[in-house]
């Protein structure tokens, strides 16, 4: 039954340990998510899962649509607040400002996010916001030909939302398996050790078995020799019990001979007196 136990325990530590290891290994998977503005597409690329307390990068890459003057492109990373049901504001950086824009001109730029210890289980959102100063040419027509006026700055704003980075977060359920691999892990470890003490007794019995074995197999021996010299005083006590029969009957049959013969010298002696 305790070795039933063990290799149940073992199963499941190892099937824990596994599932945590997959946990943390999925950090390393890259997801790409496309926003698209109006003046700029931005592609956000990041870790699809990460643990609280890890840091992430978050990759930006935004292509112009066409010929503008961005004033300014910026990426605010937010998370869930524990405590409240408003966001966290965890990262802003300001990606560009102040560049002229041609279609198809790139801006790279890499973010570092630091993920909350205290963060639940959710997603990060990203917000990504464009400001663009655009030029405008009013042109006045008065007869011909026509008459172009001073140019004209305009602004203009847009901006989206992503999610980013799926925290793994540790929940009621997560808490409670986590308890009951501790609680295996400390069975498995009392188990082990209570095999490792039985397997030493089980050695030491061996060895007293081992030395039995070969004292009965000595005895066993020390039996067999025995019973040769039993066997074999009982041979000699045999043919000598034989030869005693045999010098007994010649004794007695040389007694009842010398008996006959001194009775028939008696007889002729007293038939010569006679």
């Amino acid at each position: 039954m305790t070795r039933k136990v063990s290799i149940l325990i073992l199963c499941m530590i190892v099937t824990i340990a596994l599932l945590m290891n997959q946990t943390v290994n999925a950090q390393t998977n890259l997801v790409t998510n496309n926003v698209n503005l109006r003046y700029l597409n931005v592609q956000l690329t990041y870790p699809s899962q990460a643990l609280p307390g890890q840091s992430v990068t978050v990759s930006l890459l935004a292509k112009a649509k066409g010929s503008f003057q961005l004033s300014s492109l910026t990426l605010q990373v937010y998370a869930a607040d524990s405590n409240s049901a408003s966001l966290r504001e965890l990262a802003s950086a300001n990606v560009a400002q102040g560049l002229e824009m041609a279609g198809g001109t790139q801006i790279i730029k890499a973010i570092p996010v630091i993920v909350p210890s205290d963060v639940p289980r959710s997603s990060l959102i990203a917000r990504v916001s464009e400001n663009v100063t655009l030029t405008v040419l009013i042109v006045y027509i008065n007869g011909n030909p026509a008459v172009q006026g001073a140019p004209y700055n305009t602004a203009t704003s847009d901006d989206a939302i992503s999610t980013l980075t799926y925290i793994a977060a540790t929940t009621p359920e997560y808490m409670t398996l986590q308890s009951q691999y501790q609680t295996l892990q400390t069975q498995h470890q009392l188990i082990q050790r209570g095999l490792n003490q039985s397997l030493v007794q089980n050695v030491k019995l061996q060895n007293t078995i081992n030395q039995q074995n070969q004292t009965i197999q000595q005895l066993n021996g020390e039996l067999n020799h025995s019973d040769l010299r039993l066997e074999t005083y009982q041979g000699l006590a045999f043919a000598f019990g034989a030869l005693s029969l045999v010098f007994g009957a010649l004794y007695v049959h040389q007694r009842r001979k010398m008996s006959i013969t001194t009775g028939r010298t008696a007889q002729t002696s007293q038939s010569t007196h006679t």
